[in-house]
């Protein structure tokens, strides 16, 4: 299902889609002069960050962040390269059906360009990677129950949610996101092990042009294909839990970061995982 550009706030029809398949498209979420300046800056850092990555293919460290390695570029973290990616970071069109179904506490754990060189076979196999929910909202302050009820798409706050955005167009060949619709309601845990990615029954590839935007539950069986076209895929994306939570040691906001950030909004700042807003701010 997908989300039209005019459509800020989900239906009933919507909502249950997310909560029920576990991923939700919104076309247009990017368009005009904002994504032409996103790709061109996308672009832009994806050149500069080349040495540091073909570094990284050749010495393979330890810490490889979404497959980090021959078949995948990551620029990770990506929000301090450009003040335009914190912006997405806050989406306010993303960002507020994501707080409908995790919560007033959201928070950002890791952040990333991920581009898919050309003819690239798939960088992960079928994985999951989070779990069910397993706190009880009643733990949360009377001021964040009340601002749930208020805001809530769901009936049980998802654990995680990612956004992707689509930088260029996505096909079925450029390394497409691919997903189990379901899979995130199913009490499977044991690894799928296929000897290609296409076996896995009822999976379902996400395409979209670029400017698309992909939500999705962390619980949910998911993988890139194969980048089978002529050209790169790339793709932002930002991944949010709950405030409190471990963020990824790279993404956690350095002193002159901090600093640089002290003016965005209460928002920004609490998914930066440095302060929580008060009810006020919500």
């Amino acid at each position: 299902m997908s989300i039209g550009e005019t459509q800020f706030q989900l239906n009933q029809d919507q909502a249950s889609f997310f909560d029920r398949q576990g991923y939700l498209i919104i076309e247009d979420a990017l368009k005009g002069n904002q994504l032409h300046k996103i790709q061109g800056t996308s672009y832009r850092v994806e050149q500069q960050t080349q040495a540091e990555w073909r570094q990284a293919v050749a010495n393979l460290p330890d810490f490889r962040p979404y497959g980090l390695g021959p078949t995948a570029h990551v620029v990770y973290p990506i929000i301090n390269h450009d003040d335009i990616f914190l912006d997405l970071l806050e989406h306010p069109m993303t960002i507020s059906i994501a707080m409908a179904f995790m919560g007033p506490d959201i928070q950002m754990i890791d952040n990333a360009l991920h581009i898919k060189p050309a003819g690239s076979r798939s960088h992960t196999g079928w994985h999951r990677d989070a779990q069910t929910w397993f706190h009880s909202t009643e733990a949360w302050t009377e001021a964040d129950q009340y601002t749930w009820q208020q805001m809530r798409a769901c009936e049980r706050p998802f654990f995680k949610i990612k956004i992707f955005f689509c930088v260029d167009d996505v096909n079925e060949e450029t390394a497409p996101f691919s997903v189990v619709p379901g899979s995130h309601k199913t009490g499977e845990d044991r690894v799928p092990q296929y000897n290609e990615l296409e076996e896995m029954p009822n999976h379902l590839k996400l395409v979209g042009k670029a400017g698309t935007a992909i939500l999705w539950n962390g619980r949910i069986w998911h993988t890139a294909m194969h980048n089978t076209d002529t050209k790169s895929r790339r793709m932002l994306l930002f991944n949010y839990t709950h405030f409190g939570m471990k963020q990824h040691a790279p993404c956690v906001p350095a002193s002159g970061f901090a600093q640089h950030v002290r003016n965005r909004s209460p928002l920004c700042r609490q998914l930066l995982g440095l302060e929580r807003m008060t009810t006020t701010d919500q």
